[in-house]
Protein backbone atom coordinates (compact mmCIF):
# COMPACT_ATOMS: atom_id res chain seq x y z
CA UNK A 1 0.00 0.00 0.00
CA UNK A 2 1.35 3.53 -1.15
CA UNK A 3 1.36 5.54 2.14
CA UNK A 4 3.68 8.39 0.77
CA UNK A 5 3.81 10.44 -2.84
CA UNK A 6 6.92 12.50 -3.50
CA UNK A 7 6.75 14.09 -6.19
CA UNK A 8 8.74 16.84 -8.28
CA UNK A 9 7.28 19.74 -9.21
CA UNK A 10 8.68 21.91 -12.71
CA UNK A 11 7.67 20.09 -15.46
CA UNK A 12 6.35 16.89 -13.35
CA UNK A 13 3.43 18.53 -11.07
CA UNK A 14 2.98 21.56 -13.01
CA UNK A 15 4.34 23.37 -16.02
CA UNK A 16 7.10 26.15 -15.62
CA UNK A 17 4.59 28.88 -16.61
CA UNK A 18 1.83 27.70 -14.56
CA UNK A 19 1.99 29.95 -11.75
CA UNK A 20 0.15 29.75 -8.95
CA UNK A 21 -0.38 25.69 -9.04
CA UNK A 22 -3.90 25.36 -10.55
CA UNK A 23 -7.36 23.98 -8.96
CA UNK A 24 -7.29 21.01 -10.69
CA UNK A 25 -4.03 19.56 -8.90
CA UNK A 26 -4.49 21.44 -5.29
CA UNK A 27 -8.11 19.48 -5.96
CA UNK A 28 -5.81 15.98 -6.31
CA UNK A 29 -3.59 16.42 -3.98
CA UNK A 30 -6.28 16.94 -1.33
CA UNK A 31 -8.16 13.78 -2.67
CA UNK A 32 -5.12 11.60 -1.78
CA UNK A 33 -4.43 13.14 1.69
CA UNK A 34 -8.17 13.24 2.79
CA UNK A 35 -7.21 9.25 1.49
CA UNK A 36 -4.87 8.90 4.13
CA UNK A 37 -2.07 8.50 1.41
CA UNK A 38 0.38 11.89 2.54
CA UNK A 39 1.80 14.01 -0.11
CA UNK A 40 4.77 15.69 -0.37
CA UNK A 41 7.68 17.34 -2.60
CA UNK A 42 10.83 16.49 -3.93
CA UNK A 43 12.05 19.08 -6.13
CA UNK A 44 15.09 21.42 -6.70
CA UNK A 45 12.88 24.35 -5.01
CA UNK A 46 13.26 26.02 -2.06
CA UNK A 47 10.65 27.21 0.45
CA UNK A 48 10.06 30.86 -0.49
CA UNK A 49 9.91 29.46 -3.98
CA UNK A 50 7.04 27.06 -3.22
CA UNK A 51 5.44 29.56 -1.13
CA UNK A 52 4.91 31.51 -4.38
CA UNK A 53 4.28 28.37 -6.43
CA UNK A 54 1.64 27.56 -3.98
CA UNK A 55 -0.05 30.75 -3.04
CA UNK A 56 1.46 30.80 0.50
CA UNK A 57 -0.31 27.41 1.05
CA UNK A 58 2.58 25.13 2.42
CA UNK A 59 0.84 22.06 3.45
CA UNK A 60 1.76 20.70 0.27
CA UNK A 61 5.56 20.66 1.28
CA UNK A 62 5.63 20.28 4.55
CA UNK A 63 7.12 17.48 4.43
CA UNK A 64 9.58 16.29 1.53
CA UNK A 65 12.88 16.66 0.38
CA UNK A 66 13.71 20.23 -1.19
CA UNK A 67 16.35 22.05 -2.28
CA UNK A 68 17.54 18.64 -4.12
CA UNK A 69 17.94 17.07 -0.43
CA UNK A 70 19.60 19.79 0.93
CA UNK A 71 16.63 20.45 2.96
CA UNK A 72 14.67 17.47 4.63
CA UNK A 73 11.29 18.37 6.24
CA UNK A 74 9.12 16.48 8.10
CA UNK A 75 5.52 17.92 9.19
CA UNK A 76 7.19 21.57 8.75
CA UNK A 77 10.18 20.77 10.74
CA UNK A 78 13.43 21.19 9.31
CA UNK A 79 15.20 17.34 9.82
CA UNK A 80 18.34 18.26 7.66
CA UNK A 81 20.04 20.77 6.04
CA UNK A 82 23.58 20.49 3.83
CA UNK A 83 25.06 23.59 2.28
CA UNK A 84 26.90 23.86 -0.77
CA UNK A 85 30.73 23.85 -0.46
CA UNK A 86 31.50 27.64 -0.05
CA UNK A 87 35.48 27.12 -1.41
CA UNK A 88 34.37 25.39 -4.39
CA UNK A 89 31.35 27.42 -5.36
CA UNK A 90 34.01 30.13 -5.37
CA UNK A 91 36.30 28.11 -7.21
CA UNK A 92 33.59 27.55 -9.95
CA UNK A 93 32.78 30.87 -9.98
CA UNK A 94 36.08 32.15 -10.92
CA UNK A 95 36.42 29.58 -13.77
CA UNK A 96 33.38 30.15 -15.07
CA UNK A 97 34.35 33.95 -15.95
CA UNK A 98 36.31 32.85 -18.85
CA UNK A 99 33.52 30.58 -20.26
CA UNK A 100 31.56 32.53 -22.41
CA UNK A 101 27.95 32.67 -22.58
CA UNK A 102 28.12 31.05 -18.71
CA UNK A 103 27.50 32.55 -15.66
CA UNK A 104 26.83 30.63 -11.98
CA UNK A 105 24.13 31.49 -9.62
CA UNK A 106 24.50 31.14 -5.83
CA UNK A 107 21.20 30.94 -3.40
CA UNK A 108 21.78 32.06 -0.21
CA UNK A 109 20.87 30.34 3.42
CA UNK A 110 19.28 33.30 4.58
CA UNK A 111 16.35 34.61 1.71
CA UNK A 112 13.20 36.07 1.62
CA UNK A 113 10.02 35.57 -0.26
CA UNK A 114 11.49 37.83 -3.36
CA UNK A 115 13.99 34.85 -4.06
CA UNK A 116 17.37 36.86 -4.05
CA UNK A 117 20.32 34.86 -6.32
CA UNK A 118 23.74 36.06 -6.61
CA UNK A 119 24.67 36.09 -10.00
CA UNK A 120 28.85 36.02 -10.78
CA UNK A 121 29.88 37.29 -14.80
CA UNK A 122 25.71 37.55 -16.05
CA UNK A 123 24.72 40.57 -18.43
CA UNK A 124 21.83 42.94 -17.27
CA UNK A 125 19.86 40.80 -19.97
CA UNK A 126 20.72 37.49 -18.54
CA UNK A 127 19.51 38.29 -15.30
CA UNK A 128 16.13 38.83 -16.00
CA UNK A 129 16.06 36.36 -18.99
CA UNK A 130 16.56 33.34 -16.48
CA UNK A 131 15.05 35.18 -13.55
CA UNK A 132 12.15 35.29 -15.13
CA UNK A 133 12.18 31.17 -16.17
CA UNK A 134 13.29 30.49 -13.03
CA UNK A 135 11.78 32.69 -10.56
CA UNK A 136 13.60 34.52 -8.81
CA UNK A 137 15.45 38.59 -8.39
CA UNK A 138 18.80 38.19 -9.56
CA UNK A 139 21.71 40.23 -7.95
CA UNK A 140 24.85 40.90 -9.99
CA UNK A 141 27.74 40.43 -7.62
CA UNK A 142 31.52 40.22 -8.76
CA UNK A 143 32.60 38.64 -5.58
CA UNK A 144 30.97 36.11 -3.84
CA UNK A 145 29.87 36.99 -0.61
CA UNK A 146 31.24 35.40 2.74
CA UNK A 147 27.89 33.34 3.80
CA UNK A 148 26.28 29.82 3.68
CA UNK A 149 24.61 28.83 0.50
CA UNK A 150 22.05 26.29 -0.22
CA UNK A 151 21.81 26.20 -3.94
CA UNK A 152 24.17 26.67 -6.88
CA UNK A 153 23.32 26.11 -10.48
CA UNK A 154 25.39 26.94 -13.82
CA UNK A 155 23.34 29.37 -16.54
CA UNK A 156 24.17 28.62 -19.88
CA UNK A 157 22.37 30.23 -22.87
CA UNK A 158 24.75 28.82 -25.35
CA UNK A 159 24.34 25.40 -27.10
CA UNK A 160 24.05 22.07 -25.02
CA UNK A 161 27.54 20.86 -26.19
CA UNK A 162 29.05 24.05 -24.24
CA UNK A 163 27.19 22.96 -21.00
CA UNK A 164 28.19 19.49 -21.10
CA UNK A 165 32.12 20.17 -21.46
CA UNK A 166 31.77 22.96 -18.54
CA UNK A 167 29.95 20.35 -16.35
CA UNK A 168 32.95 18.47 -17.08
CA UNK A 169 35.43 20.36 -16.64
CA UNK A 170 33.09 21.48 -13.43
CA UNK A 171 33.46 18.42 -12.38
CA UNK A 172 37.61 17.72 -12.74
CA UNK A 173 38.16 21.01 -10.69
CA UNK A 174 35.75 19.99 -7.55
CA UNK A 175 35.25 16.52 -6.78
CA UNK A 176 33.25 17.73 -3.66
CA UNK A 177 30.59 18.56 -6.02
CA UNK A 178 27.46 16.27 -8.45
CA UNK A 179 26.32 17.66 -11.18
CA UNK A 180 22.63 17.41 -12.40
CA UNK A 181 20.28 19.38 -15.36
CA UNK A 182 16.98 19.92 -14.23
CA UNK A 183 16.36 21.74 -17.36
CA UNK A 184 17.94 23.44 -20.76
CA UNK A 185 20.21 25.92 -20.07
CA UNK A 186 20.32 25.37 -16.31
CA UNK A 187 22.51 22.84 -14.59
CA UNK A 188 22.14 21.96 -10.23
CA UNK A 189 25.34 21.97 -8.43
CA UNK A 190 25.07 19.18 -5.25
CA UNK A 191 27.29 18.21 -2.72
CA UNK A 192 28.62 14.79 -3.68
CA UNK A 193 26.67 11.67 -2.84
CA UNK A 194 23.63 14.19 -1.71
CA UNK A 195 20.42 14.05 -4.56
CA UNK A 196 16.89 13.53 -4.65
CA UNK A 197 16.86 9.83 -3.50
CA UNK A 198 19.52 10.02 -0.84
CA UNK A 199 17.98 12.33 0.54
CA UNK A 200 14.42 10.56 0.57
CA UNK A 201 16.67 7.28 2.65
CA UNK A 202 16.51 10.07 5.01
CA UNK A 203 13.55 10.62 4.79
CA UNK A 204 11.78 7.72 5.05
CA UNK A 205 13.98 6.88 8.24
CA UNK A 206 12.25 10.07 10.04
CA UNK A 207 8.58 9.19 9.49
CA UNK A 208 9.22 6.08 9.38
CA UNK A 209 8.25 3.99 6.25
CA UNK A 210 8.87 1.30 3.98
CA UNK A 211 10.29 2.19 0.76
CA UNK A 212 7.97 0.11 -0.81
CA UNK A 213 5.21 2.07 0.33
CA UNK A 214 6.59 5.16 -1.07
CA UNK A 215 5.90 6.14 -4.74
CA UNK A 216 7.97 8.94 -7.27
CA UNK A 217 6.97 11.50 -9.64
CA UNK A 218 9.50 12.68 -11.54
CA UNK A 219 10.79 14.25 -15.55
CA UNK A 220 14.68 15.21 -15.48
CA UNK A 221 17.94 13.95 -14.76
CA UNK A 222 18.11 15.40 -11.73
CA UNK A 223 15.02 12.95 -10.81
CA UNK A 224 17.43 9.54 -11.91
CA UNK A 225 18.51 9.42 -8.34
CA UNK A 226 14.86 9.30 -7.00
CA UNK A 227 12.97 7.13 -9.53
CA UNK A 228 16.05 5.08 -9.28
CA UNK A 229 15.81 4.44 -5.14
CA UNK A 230 12.11 2.98 -5.06
CA UNK A 231 10.27 0.44 -6.72
CA UNK A 232 7.51 2.46 -7.44
CA UNK A 233 8.60 5.60 -9.32
CA UNK A 234 6.76 6.84 -11.96
CA UNK A 235 7.61 9.46 -15.06
CA UNK A 236 5.14 11.46 -16.63
CA UNK A 237 5.29 11.67 -20.73
CA UNK A 238 7.51 14.51 -21.36
CA UNK A 239 10.53 13.42 -19.47
CA UNK A 240 13.81 12.81 -20.49
CA UNK A 241 14.82 9.58 -21.97
CA UNK A 242 16.99 8.85 -18.87
CA UNK A 243 13.90 9.63 -16.12
CA UNK A 244 11.57 7.85 -18.77
CA UNK A 245 14.13 4.83 -18.79
CA UNK A 246 14.68 5.15 -14.97
CA UNK A 247 10.86 4.71 -14.15
CA UNK A 248 8.81 1.47 -13.83
CA UNK A 249 4.96 3.20 -14.03
CA UNK A 250 4.24 6.44 -16.98
CA UNK A 251 1.52 8.52 -17.29
CA UNK A 252 0.90 11.71 -19.25
CA UNK A 253 2.61 15.23 -20.01
CA UNK A 254 2.27 17.52 -17.34
CA UNK A 255 0.56 20.04 -19.22
CA UNK A 256 -2.46 17.66 -19.21
CA UNK A 257 -2.16 17.50 -15.24
CA UNK A 258 -1.43 13.84 -15.83
CA UNK A 259 0.01 13.88 -12.47
CA UNK A 260 -3.30 15.20 -10.99
CA UNK A 261 -4.88 12.49 -12.47
CA UNK A 262 -3.05 9.59 -11.05
CA UNK A 263 -3.18 11.31 -7.58
CA UNK A 264 -7.10 10.96 -8.23
CA UNK A 265 -6.29 7.20 -8.84
CA UNK A 266 -4.31 6.79 -5.90
CA UNK A 267 -6.68 7.89 -3.68
CA UNK A 268 -9.43 5.45 -5.28
CA UNK A 269 -6.72 2.97 -4.75
CA UNK A 270 -6.54 3.65 -0.53
CA UNK A 271 -10.05 4.34 -0.07
CA UNK A 272 -11.16 0.84 -2.28
CA UNK A 273 -7.79 -1.40 -2.45
CA UNK A 274 -7.63 -1.70 -6.46
CA UNK A 275 -4.67 -1.41 -7.92
CA UNK A 276 -4.44 2.40 -9.91
CA UNK A 277 -5.01 2.13 -13.72
CA UNK A 278 -1.75 3.02 -14.44
CA UNK A 279 0.03 0.34 -12.55
CA UNK A 280 -1.68 -2.23 -14.32
CA UNK A 281 0.41 -1.34 -17.72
Amino acid sequence: MIKLVLCDVDNTLVSFDERPVPQVTLDAIEDLTSSGVRFGLATGRDVCELNHIFAGDSSAFSTGVLSNGKKIFVDGELKSLTPIDHDGFVRLVEEARHIPHTFMCGYPLETDDTNPVWCFGATPDAIVTFGKTFGFAGIALEEVPDAPIIGATIACDGPQEQLDQTIARFAELTPQFDFAQPAPQWCDILPKGLNKGTALDMLVSFLPLEKDEVMVFGDADNDLGLLQSVTNSVAVANATPAAWKAARWHVGACKDHAVAAALHELARAARTGELPGFMRG
